[in-house]
């Protein structure tokens, strides 16, 4: 984790000094985004790192057809540099298609303009929100308590053994 920490931070400064200038996206976002030449230096490495416990995703994978996601992060917030990339590592894992499971950006004011965002109730990035049936069962928010897809799992079981 240190190692990717370090190379997410080197990457980043490699980019602020060469006077790239980087866009924050806001709102919906498509996957290749996250692995495009202006984005790809932050997010690729961690994603190609990552990897998922096996046993999760396969348990994650019995609920797959009624499971979907939406995840919003900050292209500017730590967090979101470290945690996205595996959970996007996760989705690839189970066979998830981008229609199930949506990204979407936020600015530095964890604010972004398309309908329905102010239900979504944003306090921090990243926040991974969990449907099941499509009906929100969980969140997952900034940090994995154990890993991310044990998270997740965590979130699912909860739901259905209440």
């Amino acid at each position: 984790m240190l190692r990717l920490i370090l190379l997410l931070t080197l990457s980043s400064i490699n980019m602020m000094a060469q006077g790239q200038h980087v866009s924050i996206p806001v709102g919906r976002i498509a996957n290749h985004m996250f692995f495009g030449k202006q984005h790809g230096p932050i997010f690729e490495p961690g994603f190609k790192a990552y990897e998922p416990k096996k046993e999760t995703i396969e348990q994650l994978k019995m609920h797959k057809k009624k499971l979907s996601f939406k995840c919003v992060l900050g292209f500017w917030c730590e967090d979101s540099k470290i945690h996205v990339p595996a959970f996007l590592k996760i989705m690839d894992a189970m066979g998830m298609g981008e229609e199930e499971y949506r990204m979407y950006g936020v600015d530095e004011n964890k604010q972004a303009a398309f309908e329905g965002f102010n239900a979504l109730r944003i306090e921090f990035v990243p926040t991974i929100i969990v449907y099941f049936e499509g009906n929100e069962i969980g969140r997952w928010v900034e940090t994995p308590n154990k890993s991310l897809e044990e998270d997740l799992l965590h979130i699912v079981e909860r739901h259905l053994n209440p």
